[in-house]
């Protein structure tokens, strides 16, 4: 019965995202009034494992965000400063580890299961002409690989490159990796503009965002045992539709490798992995106004010892204005594809399970702002292989997405 209702929603949903509700920007404000920002989010999501995966069943998932950003400028005469601070709760459930079992997760506030309620970014940047530091807690994927069309969907296939994104992430190493939601970094990051085509930043992260043993804990924990994350990026923009992108990093961290062990039989550790990444999006076609055909493609690539994926490659098409009277929806198409490294299959084989080369995924969404406070996103994810396991059938997701918030001036 639940799920008849929650297909019943999501058409709802989807015919209203495509009728006549006067569309809005989908800039929170504009001009601000005040240099003190608060920022309240609430978003909620219906998913339904329609076909597949670990099992079928649906169930909903909750996450209230607060940010809090000051323009330093106009609160305090520092010129080109600004201050982030934002926390989150998150509920408890999971879609991804209890219902699909793919690779990574296909919801943007998933937290694996754990419920917390925590510090997500806490920073200062500060801009110095040509030169801009940022220097705090803050989430490494708001800025590095990753391209403006890829922030429509909510696959984390899609929005960051899976190859980085699984970087330390096996399963007894907790939340050693890459420093994105929901575990977020110490770091400090370090933008240089060459020209106005030309860009390069780099960042120097906490190896582990938190204490790994303890995943739902908040605070900074520093360890030589975890190490650091160390990334770098040449950007080319040479127009604000256009970016082409260059990426390398490497995480010092003691890992255990997927195949290798000792003579007590325990996984060999070894320091250190590395990998990179290449990508870009461009405006393909250009409609009145701001309407338009956006591409995008990314590949990455990491080191196989310690990894459950060592290549991935993602792309997809994002049209903004598809309907006249709705300028500002957006909607999109994408795919992806993780593949598994020797080592890891290796592994597997070792301990008698079946193995798949390679987890596909294919996403479509519709993103629309329906007033100032509501935005509705219903999505349709299909994944091939899923976990690369053999055992589960290919997973049919149905889910909706929903955001209720408003940005205060203080």
């Amino acid at each position: 019965m639940l799920g008849r209702r929650f297909h019943l929603l999501t058409a709802c949903a989807i015919l209203a995202a495509s009728g006549s509700i006067p569309a809005l920007a989908q800039s929170a404000a504009s001009a601000a009034s005040s240099p003190y920002q608060l920022n309240l989010l609430y978003t909620g999501e219906l998913w339904d494992q329609a076909v597949g995966g670990v099992r079928r069943g649906a169930l909903m998932m909750n996450n209230v965000d607060a940010q809090l950003r000051v323009d330093t400028d106009r609160a305090f005469g520092w010129t080109g400063g600004q201050a982030v601070l934002e926390g989150f709760y998150e509920g408890r459930n999971s879609f991804g580890n209890h219902y699909a079992g793919a690779v990574d997760q296909q919801s943007p506030i998933d937290s694996a299961g754990f419920e917390m309620f925590r510090l997500y970014q806490a920073f200062y940047d500060q801009n110095f002409g040509s030169t801009d530091v940022l220097i705090g807690i803050y989430d490494l994927e708001s800025e590095f690989s990753t391209t403006k069309p890829m922030s429509l969907f909510l696959s984390k296939d899609l929005t960051w490159n899976t190859a980085l994104d699984q970087s330390g992430t096996m399963p007894q190493n907790g939340t050693v990796g890459p420093g994105n939601y929901p575990y977020t970094p110490l770091a400090v990051r370090v933008r240089q503009t060459i020209n106005p085509d030309w860009s390069v930043q780099a960042v120097l992260a906490d190896g582990a965002s938190d204490n790994p043993k303890h995943q739902a804990s908040n605070g900074v924990f520093i360890s030589s045992h975890y190490g650091a994350l160390a990334m770098g990026e040449v950007d080319y923009t040479p127009s604000s539709s256009t970016k082409v992108m260059l990426g390398v990093w490497a995480l010092t961290s003691k890992l255990p490798t997927n195949n290798e062990f000792t003579t007590g039989h325990q996984p060999r550790m070894v320091y250190g992995q590395q990998g990179g990444y290449l990508g870009g999006a461009t405006r393909l076609f250009n409609g009145e106004g701001k309407t338009g055909l956006d591409g995008f493609l990314t590949l990455g690539v990491s080191a196989p010892q310690s990894t459950n994926t060592s290549q991935s490659i993602n792309g997809g098409l994002v049209y903004t204005g598809p309907f006249a009277q709705r300028p500002h929806d957006k909607i999109g198409v994408s795919f992806n594809e993780n593949i598994a490294p020797n080592s890891y299959k290796a592994a597997q084989a070792a301990m008698g399970n079946g193995f798949q080369n390679n987890e596909t995924s294919f996403e479509i969404t519709y993103r629309a702002k329906l007033n100032e406070w509501l935005t509705m996103q219903p999505d349709i994810q299909y994944i091939i292989h899923p976990g690369y396991d053999p055992a589960y059938k290919n997973d049919l997701i149905i889910g909706l997405h929903f955001e209720i918030g408003h940005l205060f001036d203080l």
